[in-house]
């Protein structure tokens, strides 16, 4: 009977031991190089404009590769094809960069500027309000002010490049947005390139 027991028992501690790996999830090293790149997006914000005209966004939207010609429209963010930048042969290693950034959360302590955020959610609650619409209420809660947003900055496999959206919305037909990648030379992000630019 003593055997039975002890039998029962290691079968569950083993069983709860692979319950407690499944929860797990990979640390992201590339945390840190994330808001080093948000935070000098947003220390460029300040040369150009006042930043106490922005509400930031604190969702940072995500980045999906785009793998196939088969493959399914993603949601909002940016939808990424291998190039030169970001090579097919590296594909195992942005397929779990993508699911990094799928359980990224947003962490304001990280950002050297004190800001003002909004979550996606809290502006969404803003246009469900009856009898009113979006940029009425957003300006009651706010101000006059301006929604800024970015994605999750995400890197080549050497690190030394990454891609982010960013856009600026500001009213009715004004708003304006693009994709850019940038390289680390100097110690600093650099845009080298961009793309997918729009305007509202």
């Amino acid at each position: 009977m003593k055997k039975y027991l002890f039998l029962i028992l290691l079968l569950l501690i083993s069983c709860k031991k692979k319950e407690v790996e499944k929860e797990i999830i990979q640390k992201d090293e590339t945390l840190d190089l994330r808001y080093e790149v948000l935070n000098q997006l947003i220390d460029s914000d300040s040369l150009s404009y006042n930043q106490n005209d922005f509400i930031y966004s604190s969702t940072l939207k995500s980045v999906y590769l785009y793998e196939n010609e088969t493959d399914e429209p993603k949601p909002i963010g940016i939808t990424l094809k291998y190039n030169s930048v970001f090579l097919q042969k590296d594909s195992a290693y942005y397929r779990n960069q993508e699911k990094m950034i799928f359980n990224f959360r947003f962490d304001k302590r990280k950002v050297r500027q004190k800001l003002q955020y909004a979550t996606d959610e809290e502006l969404h609650k803003l246009n469900e309000i009856k009898n009113s619409d979006f940029w009425t209420e957003f300006d009651k809660k706010y101000g006059h002010k301006c929604i800024r947003s970015f994605s999750v900055p995400f890197f080549n496999k050497d690190k030394t490049m990454c891609i982010v959206q960013n856009s600026v919305s500001c009213g009715y037909l004004n708003a304006n947005g693009y994709t850019a990648i940038y390289k680390k030379i100097n110690g600093d992000w650099k845009e080298i390139k961009s793309f997918d630019h729009w305007v509202s």
